[in-house]
């Protein structure tokens, strides 16, 4: 009965995630879960503004709210007080911090009347890095670590199912007898980037493999402004001319384009993220990175290449050369062994 009472009187809800894309993506199966379990709550979501179109069509939430970090201390405690208007008695009944830095430690503060937060495990993480030991002696999951937070109470109940990302028009996905492959070569960080080389290479075994085999096959290249340029490289090195939609500024047009594909093949990239709340199989290459932290592509059909080596991981986040000056978590991904896991994604595994 107890549980009952709290769950009733949670009447307004602030989940905060600023940044970045690929982490706020993860934080969707959250939210469904909240709004499975306090159906008339005001949910309300504060994030960057610049990824505001993830939740542009989400029905889980009530209000979008947006950060600026160029915003002064001042001019956020403003908007906090206009905020504060809407709320009974200035405050929210619950606030689930899924970024907890001071960023999100200055917003919250005043506003809520039960602060629950992630957990970062500095220590796993550093362990990682450092020594090279998972001292969790398992996988971490963020959207995991984020259920945890938002489960304070124990009202949540997983329902096992994936991410999210809403489209203004859902389409029904049609059949083709043509397979249609995105590649997404970039990264933000240089240690997460399988090279353009090797890319203009898949998409060569790829072309003349399917073709062989009498299989028709479009492939696409996706990424952001900044990846137009690896993209560019690609296109000059490949003899097939995969459509490169690179340079994409709009996140839904992006997720549009990934919800036509019947695979994508990535690094460790917010567009994992995408592709897994679209429902879309995905190969992911990762380098200095691992998928201890947590990072893999969530409940979806996908495949990981990865290198067991004595320096992995390096980073958490991703660096902008090799430490080692060789390279190796990446160089060593071959080519035949990214086109062996996509082919059995497509074609092997029902």
């Amino acid at each position: 009965m107890k549980l009952n009472k709290n769950k009733k009187i949670i009447n307004s809800i602030l989940l905060i995630r600023l940044s970045s894309m690929g982490d706020i993506v993860l934080t969707s199966a959250l939210l469904r879960q909240i709004r499975s379990a306090y159906k008339n709550a005001r949910i309300d979501f504060l994030l960057s503004q610049q990824y505001q179109e993830i939740f542009k069509f989400n029905p889980h939430i009530s209000n979008i709210i947006l950060y600026d970090k160029s915003d002064s201390f001042s001019e956020i405690n403003k908007k906090k007080a206009e905020l504060k208007k809407t709320l009974q008695n200035g405050k929210y009944d619950l606030i689930i911090d899924l970024h907890n830095n001071y960023r999100s430690r200055h917003f919250r503060y005043g506003i809520g009347k039960k602060v629950s937060k992630i957990k970062k495990k500095r220590l796993f993480k550093l362990c990682l890095v450092h020594l090279k030991k998972n001292i969790l002696n398992r996988k971490l999951s963020i959207p995991e670590l984020y259920f945890h937070a938002g489960n304070f109470n124990k009202m949540l109940t997983d329902d096992g199912k994936g991410l999210e990302i809403f489209l203004e028009n859902e389409k029904q996905k049609t059949e083709r007898l043509e397979k249609r492959i995105a590649i997404a070569p970039g990264a933000f960080h240089f240690t997460k980037r399988w090279g353009a080389d090797k890319y203009s290479e898949l998409i060569n075994l790829i072309k003349v493999n399917l073709t062989k085999d009498n299989c028709a096959c479009e492939i696409i290249l996706l990424g952001g402004k900044a990846d137009k340029n690896i993209c560019k490289e690609i296109l000059e090195k490949t003899k097939f001319y995969p459509k490169d939609f690179s340079g994409e500024s709009s996140i839904l047009r992006t997720a549009e384009f990934l919800s036509t594909c019947d695979l994508l093949i990535t690094n460790d990239t917010g567009l994992m993220h995408i592709a897994a709340a679209r429902q879309v199989p995905t190969v992911a290459i990762f380098g200095s990175t691992v998928t201890d932290f947590g990072f893999s592509p969530y409940r979806v059909k996908h495949k990981i290449l990865e290198l067991e080596l004595s320096c992995r991981p390096c980073t958490h986040i991703g660096r902008s050369r090799c430490p080692k000056k060789h390279f190796n978590c990446m160089n060593l991904i071959s080519v035949e062994s990214v086109f062996s896991a996509a082919k059995k994604l497509l074609f092997e595994e029902k």
